[in-house]
This record gives C-alpha cells, sequence and structure tokens, in this order.
C-alpha cells in the first residue's frame, strides 16, 4: 500500500470512529460515559483533519486519487450491532478498535515513504494508543466498581 492509499484508509477509519462515538454519546444514559464518547470524537476529527491536509498534499504531487481498498478498511472497522450495546460493551469494542487504529499507523509509518508522513502516522498512532489506555481504564473501573471514572482525571499528553 503506497502514502496515498494509506491516508486515504486512515481518513475512512477516522470518520468511521468519529461517527461510532457520536452515536455511543448520543445513546449514553451516564453523563461521564458521555462526556467522554464526545471527547474521542472530538479527537477523532481532529485527527481527520491532520489526515486530510497531508492527503491533499500528496493527492496534488501525485495527481492520481487513490481507491480506497474495501476489504482493508472493514477489517480496520470492527462490526458492531448498536441496537442493544451496552456502554460497557461499547467501551469494549472502543478499546478494539483503537487497537486496530493504532496497529495499522504504526505500520504505515513504517511503510511511509517521506518523513512528514511517517511523523504523522507515528504520531497518531501514540495517540490511538492513549485512547485505547483510555478506554481500558474506563473498562477496568466499571468492571472493577460499576461507576465510571471522570476522562479528566486521566492524561492523554503522549512523549
Amino acid at each position: 500500500m503506497n502514502e496515498l492509499e494509506a491516508l486515504a484508509l486512515a481518513l475512512e477509519v477516522e470518520k468511521a470512529e468519529l461517527n461510532f462515538y457520536i452515536r455511543l454519546a448520543r445513546k449514553a444514559s451516564d453523563e461521564r460515559a458521555k462526556r467522554m464518547f464526545l471527547f474521542l470524537a472530538r479527537e477523532e476529527a481532529e485527527h481527520w483533519g491532520i489526515f486530510e491536509e497531508k492527503f491533499v498534499e500528496k493527492l496534488i504531487d501525485e495527481c492520481k486519487p487513490p481507491v480506497v481498498d474495501g476489504s482493508m478498511l472493514e477489517r480496520l472497522l470492527v462490526s458492531v450491532d448498536e441496537e442493544d450495546l451496552s456502554e460497557v460493551d461499547a467501551v469494549r469494542i472502543g478499546m478494539e478498535q483503537e487497537k486496530l487504529t493504532w496497529e495499522f499507523y504504526e505500520k504505515a509509518a513504517r511503510e511511509a515513504e517521506s518523513e512528514s508522513v511517517r511523523r504523522v502516522f507515528e504520531e497518531l498512532a501514540r495517540v490511538e494508543k492513549a485512547h485505547y489506555e483510555l478506554l481500558k481504564a474506563q473498562y477496568d473501573s466499571v468492571m472493577k466498581t460499576g461507576i465510571w471514572m471522570d476522562y479528566q482525571d486521566f492524561s492523554l499528553e503522549v512523549d
């Protein structure tokens, strides 16, 4: 997969994650869960903007739009029936999704041809891994105590 194809795929993944977290926030009955899902949605929207900028730069350089590999996109998105999805299940699924995403970004960084694209994938891989850690901490908290931790107490700063 070349850089342009990886960037196009990343845009689709970020868009799907953004929509997923917005839907979860709308359905959340717990206010802290709703805030956490909205926080994650804002983060994914920011990632989409970063990837869009790099995508347009590469697109202008190459003058040839890529085709997103639908089967690859399917492998990068966790399939979920949201009809009867509990908030705890949503957090678990979010963990699965963030892990798939960060692993894809790490691979794309290793295969990147340009330094600037490599840096974007590396940075966003770290952020997606931090999202995974946030969701994991939330999951652990809920499973042990039955209460939602407040995401503001959890640092998402990456080194």
